[in-house]
């Protein structure tokens, strides 16, 4: 049986070496559609399985070793990537196809060799890829149905962008909330595994459906994030030098991009746009398997749920991609801390991973968790000196020095601008407190939370409200459900407990203080704190059911709140009241004005470059900004200058919603039609249209 095992694995390990092997040569040859896929598929989870076994870690299931391959491999492709980097002026251009593959191959044979000498006389090692997924006697309709969620955002967001045609994403959004209430009420009769699979697809189809709407990126910060990249790419080399922007010194958009862009040679706008996206649709299957510790497989699937349909999730994160590969690391952090049974050392050897990668990827989230983790290892210390059980605490001391050693490090004598950032955004902070009682210091979704500023607001707007306040109100009744009653403190972890109480009054901090919720978004925090305030949510509702004493209607509660949720981040309710919201299933609307960006907008940006006076000043609208970016990159040849309703030297650069919706915005959402700007034409003429931009000289 031993020798068996032993011939299992050597072929195993053989056919890990064969894999690479094989995604090498289709990426040498550059064969078109394999390369793009392998690359990506091959290099975000084989190397995180490699360093699994190379720790030796078993019997942690398939669920939970999937998710850690793939966050072990986008740090492993990250600090690698940055290892290699680090040998120019060596190498010329470090971070180019050969000096990569040929330095990741050496490593990951490296490391296939050890973990081979390690597990090769492992009698449980297969245990890790067992999947128990017995259909027999159950819906296995349920448990593929949701595979074609992903299909339908991809056909979907194709009809969309050729034609305009929103059939396919609205029957995809129907389908979703029909689904969901279908397999918690079948709960009895399906395969536990597909809650798991239908809480990924579901995700990753949400993620599809924004993500790949327009040719090109959509969202606001992933613009600037999408230039430090390009700066990478125009010497295949990172370096702080060359901008010092707290964007530059997030590896999550520099060297990461720059190494999927080496791999896989994709168009480099869809490594952000599509790439990114399929990596964060993990973040909700994690948030599953730790909420199910604590709650169940049906209530943590409810929980993911949660997580799922935040406004930050769909569209924030994917406009701000920095943030959604940090939000994967600090998951998955989370997960180690209070999921996994494995010995002290390997615990401390995958959390110094994730934690240096949250570092690495973005700077907030960063300090968040620093936060999160110095309060936590306080109580853990004084509990430890109570119980003389400090060293078994999985949050201590050591971790928070730790931690906090590399930001200091990594932010204040590395990068150095996010470390400036931090004590700017502080003092700003401080500096505000004088505007405590004024509301516009406070972002609109703080004021709409208590109710302020709905007086004028559109029907479907005050529905969200309302139904976020539900929301709050019952994650809120959670929290005190799990401090009063004992049944829920024995249950939950100390560690996690203290976690669910930082966060409550994190979130409390941002949505208070003046200028905190403006400068970084209540909305993005709030999907942070889900990772321990999702189960508080499910606790909250199954509360409210025992108080109305019907316990049997906590489903059917959690549910009404979840597919309202759902209907409002994806502006279903906005839909219904003929009120155009959506930028993914609407053809316009003050959000597809946007972030939709024609390809006829940098087509006629690149013939300005080709034809225009270099210098020469551009008068444009407050979006045009992100088109022109987009098309000049690192090489603008010309000064901007916002448009007014005054003549003006230069050119006038018009995009889309200026041409064909003859309005022009000031900012992000006042639009005032472009007759108010009839003098700004007058003795100029068109001097270049195409349908959906125009130039005037």
């Amino acid at each position: 049986m031993i020798r068996k095992n032993k011939i299992g694995i050597e072929l195993y390990f053989l056919f890990l070496i064969v894999i690479f092997v094989i995604t090498d040569l289709i990426i040498l040859y550059n064969i078109p559609f394999l390369r793009q896929i392998l690359a990506f598929i091959i290099f975000t989870t084989l190397p995180g399985i490699v360093i699994l076994h190379t720790l030796k870690i078993n019997n942690i299931g398939f669920l939970k070793m999937f998710v850690l391959a793939v966050g072990l491999s986008v740090a492993f492709l990250m600090f690698s990537g940055l290892f290699i980097n680090y040998l120019y002026p060596i190498i010329e251009k470090p971070l180019s196809l050969i000096p990569v593959l040929v330095s990741f191959n050496i490593i990951l044979m490296l490391l296939i060799v050890i973990a081979y000498v390690r597990n090769k006389d492992n009698t449980d090692f297969f245990n890790n890829f067992y999947i128990n997924i017995d259909l027999k006697n159950k819906l296995a309709c349920a448990f593929f149905f949701p595979f074609l969620f992903p299909f339908a955002a991809v056909l979907g967001t194709f009809l969309m962008n050729t034609r305009g045609n929103n059939v396919i994403i609205l029957l995809l959004l129907f389908l979703i909330p029909v689904y969901i209430i279908a397999i918690v009420y079948l709960s009895d009769r399906i395969h536990k595994a597909t809650y798991p699979v239908a809480i990924w697809m579901i995700g990753m189809s949400l993620l599809l459906m924004h993500g790949l709407t327009s040719y090109h990126l959509m969202g606001r910060d992933v613009h600037g994030e999408y230039y430090c990249f390009q700066l990478a790419l125009e010497n295949y080399h990172w370096t702080i030098s060359d901008y010092y922007h707290a964007n530059n010194s997030c590896l999550s958009v520099t060297i990461l991009p720059m190494v999927y862009y080496t791999l896989s040679s994709i168009n480099s706008e869809y490594i952000f746009k599509l790439f990114f996206g399929l990596i964060g649709s993990i973040t909700p299957i994690a948030v599953y398997i730790i909420s199910k510790k604590y709650i169940g497989a049906r209530y943590a699937f409810l929980a993911s749920l949660l997580f799922i349909f935040q406004f930050a999730f769909i569209y924030s994160q994917q406009s701000s991609t920095k943030q959604e590969i940090a939000t994967v690391f600090f998951t998955l952090c989370i997960l180690i801390f209070f999921d996994l049974k494995i010995n002290i050392l390997n615990k401390k050897i995958i959390l110094s991973i994730f934690m240096f990668s949250v570092i690495v990827s973005h700077y907030t989230t960063s300090y968040i968790f620093f936060i999160f983790l110095m309060i936590t290892s306080i109580v853990s210390l004084f509990e430890g000196v109570k119980n003389d059980e400090t060293i078994k605490k999985p949050i201590n001391i050591s971790i928070t020095i730790l931690f906090f050693t590399v930001i200091f490090f990594w932010y204040s004598q590395i990068t150095r601008v996010p470390f400036l950032a931090g004590v700017n955004f502080i003092e700003a902070t401080f500096n505000n407190l004088q505007n405590f009682f004024i509301e516009e210091s406070r972002s609109t979704v703080g004021l709409n939370v208590v109710g302020k500023g709905l007086e004028q607001a559109a029907i479907p707007n005050i529905i969200s409200v309302y139904v976020h306040d539900a929301i709050f109100l019952t994650i809120g009744i959670g929290v005190l459900s799990i401090f009063f009653y004992k049944s829920y403190r024995k249950i939950i972890d100390t560690e996690y407990y203290i976690g669910i109480f930082t966060f409550v009054g994190l979130l409390a901090f941002f949505l208070v203080l003046p200028f905190v919720s403006k400068g970084y978004g209540s909305t993005r925090f709030f999907l942070q704190t889900l990772v321990f305030l999702a189960p508080a949510f499910v606790i909250g509702g199954n509360t409210i059911a025992k108080i109305i004493r019907k316990p049997g209607l906590d489903v059917v509660i959690l549910l009404i709140l979840l597919i309202s949720a759902f209907s409002c981040v994806t502006y279903l309710t906005y839909h219904c009241y003929n009120i155009p919201a959506s930028p993914d299933y609407e053809n316009d609307g003050p959000n597809r004005d946007e972030y939709y960006i024609y390809d006829q907008e940098l087509i006629s940006a690149n013939w300005l470059k080709g034809h225009g006076e270099p210098s020469s000043k551009v008068c444009k609208d407050f979006h045009a900004s992100k088109r022109l970016l987009l098309a000049y990159g690192l090489n603008n040849p010309f000064k901007y200058a916002m448009l007014t309703n005054k003549s003006s030297d230069g050119y006038i650069y018009l995009t889309h919603v200026n041409v064909n919706d003859k309005e022009v915005y000031s900012n992000y959402r006042t639009s005032i039609n472009i007759s108010d700007y009839s003098g700004l034409f007058e003795n100029r003429w068109i001097i270049y249209n195409n349908g959906g931009s125009m130039i005037y000289g």
